[in-house]
C-alpha cells in the first residue's frame, strides 16, 4: 500500500500578500528575516526556494513562477515560488473540520505522487507520497509538517 500525506505550513508567520488589483510578482515587505523559516504558505500558495527544488524531482513539467519579496530598509530579498499542484479527483474523501482530507480511498492505484485535493468547502490540500516527505525531512525542510492521510 502506498502511504499519503497531506503538507501542511508549520508556524502562524504568513507572508506578505500584493495590494489587491495588482499583478505583481515583487512585493515590498519588512524584516525579511522572519520569512527564512517559511517553507509552505497556504494561503498565498507559495514555497520557499529550497522546497521548489525536491518539488521539481517529483514534478519535472511543473511551470514555478517566482515571488520576489524585496526588503524595504536593506538590500535583501526573498525568493518563493506560486505552486498549486494538479487537482485529482479519482477518490472518496473524508475531511476535518477545517476542511483538510483526513482520509481517502482511491478508485485506482496510479494516483499522482503530488497532487491537490478540494474539500466540498473549497479548502485545498496538497497530497504527497511517503517519498516526498522523507525526501523534504532529509533535506532539512522544517516548515512544513506531513500528517498521514488515512487510507481506507
Amino acid at each position: 500500500m502506498i502511504r499519503h500525506f497531506v503538507m501542511e505550513p508549520v508556524g502562524n508567520t504568513l507572508l506578505p500578500t500584493p495590494p489587491k488589483g495588482t499583478s505583481t510578482d515583487v512585493v515590498l515587505a519588512t524584516d525579511l528575516i522572519r520569512f527564512s523559516e517559511i517553507d509552505y504558505d497556504e494561503r498565498s500558495e507559495l514555497i520557499s526556494d529550497e522546497l521548489k527544488l525536491l518539488m521539481e524531482m517529483y514534478l519535472p513539467r511543473y511551470d514555478f513562477k517566482p515571488v520576489v519579496y524585496l526588503g524595504k530598509e536593506k538590500d535583501e530579498r526573498i525568493i518563493f515560488w506560486h505552486f498549486r499542484p494538479p487537482v485529482y479527483e479519482d477518490f472518496q474523501a473524508m475531511f476535518r473540520s477545517d476542511g483538510i482530507v483526513s482520509s481517502i480511498e482511491f478508485a485506482n492505484t496510479n494516483a499522482p505522487i503530488v497532487f491537490t485535493v478540494r474539500s466540498p468547502k473549497g479548502k485545498r490540500s496538497i497530497v504527497v507520497r511517503l517519498a516526498v516527505a522523507e525526501s523534504a525531512l532529509r533535506r532539512s525542510i522544517f516548515g512544513v509538517k506531513f500528517t498521514q492521510v488515512t487510507a481506507e
